[in-house]
């Protein structure tokens, strides 16, 4: 075809609950792009309220129309309002004519330094960095590249982390990046997630980085019976409070816990949880994400 469908999809709540509901649907990578320069656009919206246009934006390219995936979509908001929550969708498509998208998405994406660690795709030409751990990710559907502030915030606080053969857990593990991150440390890693396809990324990004992994699994923290020196989880707040009951039974006198994905408007009620077990050594927040450092009280 001489022209392709460019679908830009702004949820304005639960980011990831609408990434996997658009990658179970499209069975094609999406890309997630900050909203800040895609203000102007005429967008359409749906749902119960409107709500201010987010900051996150999904990108959606397919040679189809995208009329089904508008109305499941639409289908899928209206559901998650009727169960009491209340988000929208703001949506704009637009025509473009076919150029060479793999090329022109990895000129996009570019190296990127966030503490201690140096994020550069596979087709970049090495440098060479004695200060920084190097991490091989390229960018696909299991998201986590260092771009997105949840990310960097947690890539920030391992940095101060004394890893050094600790065991370790990264929980809903993505791409991988948290637990290569660790592994870069010292760590003795473990990682798990409930898609598959995570687990596949996860396994080849450390395959490309060389890294050692001495546990994957398909699953969450109840699949495992050890207790964790440090426990990562980049997850939505709701499912954060979900874990608390498995991150307590996972966690020893001196476990050193770190929770990102964490929206400002929720994080009094991940704090109001996890007090009554853990104590709250750093909270950092980059625009409307949170990052919470905890120890075992």
């Amino acid at each position: 075809m001489d022209s392709y469908f460019k679908t830009l999809v702004l949820p304005t709540g639960y980011p990831e609950l609408f990434a996997d509901f658009l990658l179970d649907f499209t069975q094609e990578a999406i890309e997630e792009s900050s909203a800040t320069h895609l203000s102007d656009l005429p967008y359409q919206y749906f749902g119960n309220k409107t709500h201010s246009l987010p900051t996150q934006a999904y990108i959606v390219y397919s040679s189809q129309e995208p009329s089904a995936l508008l109305k499941n979509l639409k289908e899928f908001c209206h559901s998650l309002n009727d169960r009491g929550v209340c988000v929208g969708v703001y949506h704009h498509t637009s025509i473009h004519k076919n150029q060479d998208w793999i090329k022109n998405y990895q000129q996009s994406i570019k190296p990127t330094t966030c503490a201690k660690f140096y994020i550069t795709p596979s087709w970049i030409a090495p440098v060479n960095l004695p200060d920084l751990y190097t991490l091989i990710l390229d960018p696909s559907l299991a998201f986590g590249t260092g771009h997105h502030e949840s990310t960097r915030m947690l890539l920030k606080s391992l940095s101060r982390l004394d890893a050094a053969d600790k065991l370790a857990l990264d929980v809903g593990c993505g791409s991988g990046i948290l637990a290569l991150a660790l592994s870069k440390l010292g760590a003795r890693v473990h990682a798990c997630d409930t898609d598959s396809f995570a687990l596949q990324e996860t396994k080849k990004n450390f395959e490309k980085n060389r890294a050692n992994l001495e546990r994957l699994w398909l699953g969450s923290l109840r699949d495992s019976t050890e207790y964790y020196d440090c426990i990562v989880i980049n997850i939505v707040a709701s499912v954060i409070i979900e874990l608390y009951p498995q991150v307590l039974k996972a966690s020893h006198a001196k476990t050193e816990l770190f929770l990102s994905g964490i929206l400002e408007e929720y994080v009094e009620r991940v704090i109001g949880v996890y007090a009554s077990a853990f104590r709250l050594l750093e909270r950092t927040q980059e625009n409307e994400w949170v990052c919470l450092h905890l120890c075992k009280s």
